[in-house]
Parts: structure tokens; sequence; C-alpha cells
């Protein structure tokens, strides 16, 4: 009796299943990646924006925060934050010392709203006194 050569039908068809269900793994693996990746992006984006802001704040003079005073700046967030909108509120913990909270707030591409806040402590007395 002769052996005959090559794969069986069940053999191939748990091969196929087998290599499916690897592809799959994989494809939900990338899709996580980008999804990881558009967040701290995002996130990164709206820090470094905040940043911007309160070292704009650090660099004008003292006398020109007033405490309670609120600074819309959305108009310079860099145009990949969707939706975003930034403030920056002046408050007066005590005297000689300006307090400024940034706050950025945008939306994600699954429709979650995400908020950085950055705060900073800006004193009378600057590095050049």
């Amino acid at each position: 009796m002769r052996k005959a050569g090559g794969f069986t039908l069940v053999e191939i068809m748990v091969a196929i299943v087998v290599l499916g269900i690897t592809i799959a793994s994989l494809s939900s693996l990338f899709i996580s990646i980008r999804t990881v990746q558009s967040q701290t992006l995002y996130f990164d984006t709206a820090n470094r924006a905040a940043q911007r802001q309160i070292e704009s704040l650090r660099n004008n003079s003292y006398s020109s925060l007033t405490p309670g005073q609120t600074i819309d700046f959305t108009d310079q967030l860099p145009n990949n934050l969707p939706d975003g909108q930034a403030v920056a509120v002046i408050s007066q913990p005590v005297d000689g010392l300006r307090r400024v909270d940034a706050t950025v707030t945008y939306t994600t591409q699954y429709g979650q709203t995400k908020s950085v806040v950055l705060s900073s402590l800006i004193g009378q007395i600057g590095l050049t006194q």
C-alpha cells in the first residue's frame, strides 16, 4: 500500500483557523497601539500648550497679572488638538505671589473629554532683581 503525501482537509482547516486567530490578534494589537499613540499625542500637545501659556505669563510683568483674571488662549492651541479650549486663571494665594492655573480641554477621537491642568506660582521679585 502506498502512503499518499500532502495534507488532509482537516489539517488545512486547522491551519487556516490558527492563522485567522493570529491575524485577528495582531490587528487588534495594532489598533490598540494606534489608539494609545493618538491619546499620547493629544495629551502631549495639550501639556505643551499649557506650559507655553504659563511661560508667556511668567515673562510678562508681575503687575500685569490681576487676581481673578481669566485669560482665554484657545486661539493659540495647535490645530491637531480636536475641539480644544484653553483658559488660564490668575489668583493670589498670598501677598507678593500670583498663581496661574492653565487648563486645556480637548475631545479624543472616541468622544471623551480630557483636560490637562498645570499650575505655577509667579513671584513679585523676578530673577533679575
